[in-house]
């Protein structure tokens, strides 16, 4: 078997099938979120971290207006051709979120899977300021993080098997427990075992610093730089009827944050 040492995003083939799940529960959560905590309609909507698009074409098919970013342009043709294969319209812009914003102010900021926390601390404060600059005012940034301490031993929710197409892919994501070379990071592991239909074998290995954050320290973060107050906050279960209890939480969350704005009001849509 081949062994290589690499960023997975630059294999965006195997990193799609890797976390090719059915995005169905994700996208229904959002627009369950968008329902009930939006001020006004969500109708534009933009997806920071975007990778290989599977949440950005999910929501460009139930008719968004779709725009996702990526920084890596090798992510971004791929993602691209997979939306012209299933129909999808998304604006795809291969740029870096800590600059970007895109064409017109959007209603909604989406990143579900714990992508913000491949910033360094200082890209981390930029790269709010442009969620909020995205947004327009009472717009809703609804954000996946993993936050405090996190247990030395894989779970099984971070040890999983994928396939398609007869190219079958085992994936496994841990901390290492090592400190990054960035004052506040964590190195992070992530190992793919790829194994072709006609039986080679790729194990993809990417050791990556990840940013530490408790809960507290995430929601300073938002307010001080984006000006955003948190509505609801539950685990990956995605569930709106569960959230979680804030205190000394360690663990997935995914939150709903609201742009604050002078004379803002939030109303609940739900009937």
């Amino acid at each position: 078997m081949n062994t290589i040492r690499a960023n997975w995003y630059e294999y965006p083939e195997y990193y799609d099938i890797a976390f090719g799940w059915d995005p169905g529960v994700e996208v229904e959560f959002l627009e369950q979120s968008f329902q009930r905590f939006a001020v006004e309609p969500v109708r534009r909507v933009y997806e920071p971290f975007c990778g290989t698009g599977r949440i950005a074409i999910a929501l460009a098919q139930r008719g968004y207006e779709v725009t996702g970013a990526d920084i890596l342009p090798t992510v971004i043709e791929y993602a691209r051709k997979r939306a012209d294969e299933q129909g999808a319209a998304v604006e795809w812009c291969a740029a870096d979120v800590c600059g970007f914003c895109p064409s017109q102010p959007v209603d909604a900021v989406v990143s579900l899977i714990d992508s913000f926390r491949h910033l360094a601390p200082k890209a981390a404060h930029a790269a709010v300021e442009r969620f909020s600059a995205a947004l327009r005012p009472g717009g809703l940034l609804i954000l996946g993080v993993d936050v405090g301490e996190k247990p030395v031993e894989m779970s099984e929710e971070e040890h999983w098997a994928m396939q398609r197409d007869g190219v079958s892919i085992e994936t496994a994501v841990f901390d290492l427990r090592k400190p990054g070379q960035t004052p506040g990071t964590s190195v992070v592991r992530a190992q793919m075992h790829i194994t072709e239909p006609d039986g080679r074998e790729l194990e993809i290995i990417c050791d990556d610093e990840m940013t530490l954050y408790t809960l507290p320290e995430l929601l300073a973060l938002l307010q001080s730089a984006g000006g955003f107050e948190p509505l609801m906050i539950c685990d990956r279960r995605y569930d709106l009827q569960r959230p979680i209890n804030p205190a000394g939480y360690a663990g997935d969350i995914v939150a709903v944050f609201l742009r604050q704005a002078a004379g803002a009001t939030r109303t609940s849509r739900d009937a």
